[in-house]
């Protein structure tokens, strides 16, 4: 299993493809400003996406950085306690009740969001778990 608590969209997708190629869950958390999301991609479940089905890699995107933007210090504490939560689950439980799932966390307005998190079947990460299973 890795927790991953890193800023930057290039070591998150990194991380994302080594947890998939070798099987390990993937617990995701990050924070900026006064707004935090988490996650768990967990390759061992069929139905999973991956950190690339949310953020596909070849998306153009704004790297926000926390060392230049700053992040509301309690929010790194919020976000870090959910993944530990999550960690504890998949030590126990053997999975997650997250995966699949993305929390938003408001810290402004003390409020939670979530949204699902669909699979993307073309995907280039994820989806090639299916190939590698196959000539198994």
């Amino acid at each position: 299993m890795v927790v991953e608590a890193s800023d930057n969209f290039s070591t998150r997708h990194a991380v994302n493809r080594a947890c998939f190629a070798l099987g390990k869950p993937f617990v995701s958390g990050a924070a900026i400003r006064f707004a935090g999301q988490m996650s768990v991609y967990d390759p061992r479940q069929e139905s999973s996406p991956c950190y690339a089905c949310l953020f596909p890699e070849d998306s153009p995107v704004y790297e926000d950085r926390c060392a230049s933007l700053g992040v509301f210090a309690p929010l790194t504490g919020t976000i870090g306690s959910m993944q530990a939560a999550e960690v504890l689950h998949l030590l126990v439980r053997g999975r997650s009740a997250l995966t699949g799932r993305l929390l938003l966390y408001d810290a402004l307005a003390a409020e939670w969001q979530e949204m699902e998190l669909p699979r993307q079947p073309d995907c280039p990460v994820c989806s090639a778990r299916e190939s590698r299973m196959d000539g198994i």
